[in-house]
């Protein structure tokens, strides 16, 4: 295996790791409930940031197999806003994060992991 797919492979499995997490730490709560909850909140927060360092740094070629594609440069302003605009983030957004967009992501992952598997 090459240096460039045991990196992507390494990225993957963070995003996997905080798919899992953000689903974990706002376990029982509402949207209002994960803004309240300034742990789980932050928790989230880092995992997204997480999410969007790990998907920026994935070679172009591997996010090209996924059919259909998530939005890798959404993924990747949400990362950067958690990180360098934190008073701005809308906690709505995060909740939409949270409920609706996981999902999505992990088919993504598993056909990257499937191609990076053939190579």
């Amino acid at each position: 295996m090459s240096k460039t797919s045991r990196d992507a492979a390494a990225r993957l499995g963070d995003i996997e790791k905080a798919i899992q997490r953000i689903r974990l730490y706002p376990a029982g709560l509402d949207a209002d409930g994960l803004e309240a909850s300034f742990m789980a909140f932050d928790a989230v927060l880092m995992n997204i940031q997480v999410i969007g360092e790990s998907v920026s740094k994935l070679p172009d070629s591997l996010k090209a197999v996924v059919d259909p594609a998530p939005p890798w440069t959404q993924i990747v302003a949400v990362r950067n806003l958690v990180s360098h605009g934190y008073p701005d983030v809308d906690p709505d957004v995060i909740w939409t994060i949270v409920t609706t967009r996981l999902e999505d992501l992990e088919v993504a992952v598993d056909q990257m992991s499937r191609a990076l598997a053939t190579r």
